[in-house]
């Protein structure tokens, strides 16, 4: 399980080493609002959501560290991707089995913050399926951009399974 985690980080990874300083910050407007790097710090932002959730016990995925350093600069972000994932490969049964408690705000109109109970695992998880979310996403960017991304980039586990499966 841990190496299927690791391998969604390492996909970010090789695609940002493709990508220059001006391609990382560029948004392409009008189809977006966000940059790949924007589109990364908020990924990063979820993994170290769950990373000190799990010195803590309590994991806030309302955390964000929007106009750091990792939106403008790829040596950061390759660096903190490079972090994730080795804490991810450390990961022990115990911890992942570990209890959290799992704050989030669920409510467009107005601040609704919700708690709910999860595990270490179960958030791992879902932080894997948001990372590959927002790859869908940066692929799209990268297209606009003019440059080719992997046929696998953003598509979700359960996705690439089946068009496999549909080929044998």
């Amino acid at each position: 399980m841990l190496s299927s985690h690791s391998e969604v980080i390492d996909q970010s990874i090789v695609l940002l080493q493709s990508l220059s300083h001006d391609e990382y910050q560029d948004i392409c407007q009008p189809l977006f609002s966000a940059s790949i790097g924007q589109h990364i710090r908020h990924i990063v932002d979820h993994f170290t959501s769950l990373m000190r959730g799990l010195e803590t016990t309590t994991v806030d995925y309302n955390y964000r560290s929007r106009q750091s350093e990792i939106e403008t600069s790829l040596a950061v972000a390759i660096s903190q991707l490079h972090h994730i994932k080795t804490w991810i490969l450390t990961l022990t049964e115990s911890q992942l089995l570990q209890a959290l408690s799992v704050v989030s705000d669920i409510n467009v109109h107005h601040t609704h913050h919700v708690t709910v109970q999860s595990t270490t695992a179960r958030e791992l998880v879902f932080c894997a399926s948001h990372a590959i979310h927002h790859y869908a996403l940066v692929k799209i960017i990268r297209q606009l951009q003019g440059a080719q991304v992997d046929v696998n980039f953003g598509v979700a586990p359960a996705t690439i399974a089946y068009q496999q499966s549909l080929q044998n």
